[in-house]
């Protein structure tokens, strides 16, 4: 998206008429990296903001600089599409944000992170009161699950006292500083590091497992056999319960733990590994779909498109290859500040 803008308003009419427009905008590039929200701008402080962008793949990587606002779920939003399945990463640098979401409130200061579910973010609110600089990262749940954290928390707020947060800042900073002059396998790389960290991050705080149980420990395994398995043909219950010599209800239950099942975690891992081909050879999708034991072509076709919402096809042509990692400008701090006339183009 480039926007241009040019100086055409004044008055207090024409002020009252920025200030809404500035409003939307602020809406349109949440929607777009984030999720709907409404927002409300100071109306003491006119402050400019920035709004980059650096996408890795399907992963929405997004840096924000903003001036005082305020945001709440929207009318519109109420009764709006399926939520996302992603998990939403923030990382505050700079700042404050008071954030409510899923009944919790917390506060997002630098060297803090928020990992949550995506329909959390929707039906959440939140308040900067004097500025805030901070990054998200929005990651497919399929990605999530295919790297070992097969629950997303509704929210989970660590401080910069943990040392995975302080290792998933430093690298996230370089990731963003050197995307302009990473390839596409250092990118590649880069992304499947930033999901590893988060997963990492998720099972060490035991979200979602009860640690006196053997069944984390069962459910790692449990995952390791599935990625084993899936090229052999169908992965069924009753072998991985042979495997491990347990029963078929302790599988499920391991399954359980973190709101999961069996089939979920299996097309999960499926979807992941085919994300993985079409990226990094040559095969046709037919045969990328009898390489992972899809009935055929379609079936995978259909499969993919649920999980990323664009065909195979189109996700190859836009990602395999893709040498360009330049940091595009979503909303550069001049269209985000004083007195203009937005025009999209």
């Amino acid at each position: 998206m480039t926007i241009t803008a040019s100086y055409s308003v004044d008055g207090a009419v024409g002020q009252r008429a920025l200030l809404e427009e500035r409003e939307e905008l602020w809406a349109q590039t949440m929607r777009e990296r984030l999720a709907p929200m409404g927002i409300r701008l100071s109306r003491d402080d006119r402050g400019a903001g920035k709004v980059r962008s650096a996408d890795l793949a399907d992963l929405l990587l997004t840096d924000w600089d903003c001036p005082p606002m305020d945001g709440y779920l929207p009318r519109s939003a109420m009764h709006g599409d399926a939520d996302r399945d992603v998990a939403v990463v923030m990382a505050g640098c700079a700042g404050e944000e008071r954030i409510s979401v899923n009944g919790t409130d917390t506060l997002l200061g630098r060297g803090a992170l928020l990992i949550m579910s995506g329909d959390g973010v929707r039906r959440g609110s939140f308040s900067v009161p004097k500025g805030l600089r901070k990054r998200t990262l929005l990651i497919p749940a399929p990605a999530l699950r295919a790297a070992g954290s097969a629950s997303i928390p509704r929210a989970l707020a660590l401080g910069s006292d943990r040392p995975l947060v302080n290792i998933f800042h430093t690298f996230l900073g370089q990731v963003w500083d050197g995307l302009p002059e990473m390839t596409a396998v250092e990118r590649e790389a880069a992304r499947t590091a930033l999901i590893a960290l988060i997963a990492g991050i998720v099972q060490s705080e035991g979200v979602g497992v009860n640690d006196q149980s053997a069944l984390p420990a069962l459910r790692a395994q449990l995952d390791r056999s599935i990625a084993e398995r899936l090229k052999d043909g169908p992965v069924r219950l009753e072998d991985l319960a042979a495997e491990h010599r347990v029963s078929t209800r302790t599988i499920h239950r391991a399954f359980e733990l973190t709101g999961d099942t069996m089939k979920s975690v299996v097309r999960a891992q499926r979807v992941a590994a085919v994300r993985h081909d079409l990226l990094n050879t040559n095969l046709t999708i037919a045969a990328i779909a009898h390489r992972w034991n899809y009935y055929d072509a379609s079936h995978l076709g259909r499969e993919f498109r649920r999980v990323f919402g664009i065909s195979a096809g189109e996700y190859r042509q836009s990602y395999a290859g893709d040498v360009d990692a330049s940091i595009r400008s979503a909303i550069d701090d001049s269209a985000l500040g004083a007195p203009r006339v937005m025009e999209a183009s």
